[in-house]
């Protein structure tokens, strides 16, 4: 699977099913995040990565590739989205491209971090894989 997914801070996909889907995300070693104001995990880029991550589960094998909201790579919210990623995927590669403005980050040569895309958020490319299991080992 390979796309761009809309981040924009609010959903457009309200339906119950990746709704439900996403609870996995609420949770870290099964206990419950406890954060006063998880919306963040309600993002459409975050719905396109758990819908990828159950089509590869489902098939066993595949690689997911998108573009998106770097907000996931640190952000204390997201911790079961990472920590649900690592379970399921065998490699994740990820290119964080910075570039968000309201993190006033510097570029390695101490000039103004520039997004790639003309917009205020960072931006990352991540890579994830999973190998076809052979009698209950990695192929």
């Amino acid at each position: 699977m390979l796309g761009n997914p809309p981040y924009s801070g609010h959903s457009s996909n309200t339906g119950e099913w990746i709704s439900k889907k996403i609870k996995e995300y609420y949770f870290v070693d099964g206990k419950p995040l406890g954060e006063k104001n998880p919306k963040w995990l309600q993002d459409d880029y975050v719905k396109f990565i758990r819908f990828a991550q159950w089509k590869i589960d489902e098939a066993g094998e595949g690689i997911v590739g998108f573009i998106t909201n770097h907000s996931y790579l640190d952000n204390p919210t997201f911790r079961g989205m990472r920590q649900s990623l690592m379970k399921s995927f065998d490699e994740i590669y990820i290119l964080d491209l910075h570039g968000n403005s309201l993190k006033k980050e510097k570029a390695p040569d101490g000039g103004k971090d520039e997004n790639v895309f003309d917009i205020q958020q960072g931006v990352a490319v991540v890579f994830m894989i999973k190998y076809k299991k052979i009698n209950g080992g990695t192929k």
